[in-house]
Parts: C-alpha cells; structure tokens; sequence
C-alpha cells in the first residue's frame, strides 16, 4: 500500500465524457466550490466517462495566488478520488486505499499566479460501490496528497453511480 504524497505548503521560501465541476454537477443540485489551502486554490473536476458502469477520473487544478512562489512535494500519486454518499457523511470510498505508487518525489514549485494541474487514476462503478454500497447519488471530491501526510481536498460534483448485481 503506497503513503500518500504530499508536502508542506512554504509560502516564503473511449467512451463520451460528461464533466462535474465547479457549477457543472453532473447530477448537482450545488455548485463545488474551490478550496483554498495556504492562499492556494484547489478546484476539482470529474470527467464521467457514459459506460455501463461509468468510470470516473478526476483532475485537480492548483493555483498559486500570492505574490510569493510556493513548493510543496508529491510523490508517485499525488491526486486521488474519494467518494462520500451524501454531504453532511464521511467518505465511503477512497482511492488511494490499496493504490500502488511509485516512490518518486517531487517538488512542485508553483511562481505568482501559476496553475498546477494533477490527473487521478480511473476509478469504475464496480470498484467504488463493491458488494456493500448501493446505487444512486454520490459526491465526488478530488485530493492532492502531499507527502508529509496532509490531503488537501475540493469537491468535484455528483455523480450516479450503478452496477449490475
């Protein structure tokens, strides 16, 4: 099983694809919102790949917004999914559980306004819901894991999620 990458922010030194995004929900009653770790600005997106079941792959756009560079450090997997069934409930499924990473390690050195962009793994149906969660309506979240062990998250949309049983 992989540690999760990811770093301390220093801030002085083919199938059709529908996405859920900022204000794109797939099947979103909300817009997600950016998150903002450390003046930087997280935002998620979940492509939702229209196959029977769907898969997913998510992309997670960081931004620097300050006037300083800032580093931080990721390693082999530095963005993962993770599911939740509703919004008030904890996560029910997460990516990076069982995930193999390499040991890579980088540093990610973003300048004044520059725009990190990190791809998840495809992730199936069959694989989040496995034998215990039922079909319907989940909220998808991108992570950035950094290798001190920090996940910094934003929320990427709702999605519907079936198999067959």
């Amino acid at each position: 099983m992989a540690i999760l990458a990811a770093a301390v922010l220093s801030l002085a030194a083919s199938c059709g694809e529908e996405t859920a995004g900022p204000g794109t929900g797939a099947d979103s009653d909300r817009p997600a919102e950016p998150a903002t770790v450390s003046d930087l600005e997280l935002t998620a997106e979940v492509a939702v790949m229209e196959s029977f079941p769907v898969q997913l792959r998510g992309t997670l756009t960081v931004e620097n917004r300050t006037d300083e560079p800032v580093a931080f450090d990721v390693g082999g997997c530095p963005a993962f999914l993770r599911v939740y069934r509703s919004a008030e409930g904890g996560p029910v499924w997460d990516q990076a559980n069982g995930a193999v990473c390499t040991m890579i390690l980088r540093t990610v050195t973003l300048e004044p306004g520059a725009v990190e962009i990190f791809q998840t793994p495809t992730a199936g149906a069959r694989e989040i819901l496995g034998d215990d969660l039922p079909d319907g309506a989940y909220r998808v979240a991108v992570y950035l894991a950094l290798v001190n062990g920090e996940e910094h998250e934003a929320e990427a949309g709702d999605v519907e999620l079936a198999i067959n049983r």
